[in-house]
């Protein structure tokens, strides 16, 4: 698990205008948007005598003197998934750096990265990350780790006036493969951990899905890794613009 107490984050506070829309057919469930999420983010270009730039600076960046000087811009989104995905036989890898959208603007990236000798790593231990786990990679404001600390992830208060109340934590975004991403909390208001998920780190129960309960495969964000998908249980799309490979 992370010690967000023994980490630098990147400081500095940006304000932006998300503009995202979320619409729906009978079998499909569209993002369109700007990738701009609707919290503050940490400041970007990173900036120069602050505890994260040293490790930005040493990183090199197609297009910029290094990783340091990559600032936060809006981006054509634009994902269609399935709005009633089923679960494959097989788990799907993933191979692109997009893993799903949030509600709040941003998206979810791979939770791999690469060191200087192209070792894979945790992103997280990589390159530090403003205090809701996001940075831009090519620009694109993305999550990784334990973002649900930005998504409101604390469960509903249960009282005798609305005992059917569930404790589980709100929905926070869809995987590219059209399931559910949800905090931390599962159905009975404690925090999952990985030993209660699967190997793409979610599972099965009730849960609210477009105004109704069903029982639904979905995933959970926690603050072990991989923290979010760690494969796809259903069959996922591709993101344009999102690329292939590791950060």
């Amino acid at each position: 698990m992370i010690d967000v107490l023994k980490r630098p984050f990147v400081s500095g506070t940006m304000h932006w205008h998300k503009n995202l829309a979320v619409t729906t057919t009978a079998t499909a469930r569209r993002f369109k948007g700007n990738g701009l999420p609707d919290h503050p983010t940490g400041r970007f270009p990173v900036q120069p005598g602050t505890p994260a730039y040293q490790y930005y600076a040493e990183i090199p960046a197609h297009g910029y003197p290094n990783a340091a000087a990559i600032p936060i811009k809006p981006w054509d989104l634009d994902v269609t998934v399935p709005r009633n995905p089923s679960v494959q036989a097989q788990p799907t890898c993933i191979d692109q750096l997009t893993t799903g959208m949030a509600l709040a603007g941003g998206t979810f990236h791979l939770e791999v990265a690469t060191d200087a000798q192209d070792r894979p790593v945790d992103p997280n231990a990589a390159l530090p990350l403003d205090r809701c786990w996001g940075h831009p990679y090519d620009t694109q404001y993305h999550y990784h780790g334990p973002s649900q600390t930005c998504f409101g992830s604390k469960p509903p208060r249960v009282s005798a006036d609305s005992p059917s109340r569930s404790p589980h934590s709100p929905l926070v975004g869809y995987a590219i493969d059209g399931f559910g991403i949800f905090g931390p909390r599962g159905e009975d208001g404690k925090i999952v951990r990985n030993g209660d998920l699967d190997v793409c780190h979610g599972h099965t129960h009730a849960i609210l899905w477009d105004g109704k309960k069903v029982v639904m495969y979905h995933y959970h964000l926690n603050g072990e890794y991989p923290y979010s998908l760690g494969c796809f249980r259903g069959k996922p799309v591709t993101v344009p613009g999102s690329g292939h490979g590791w950060h």
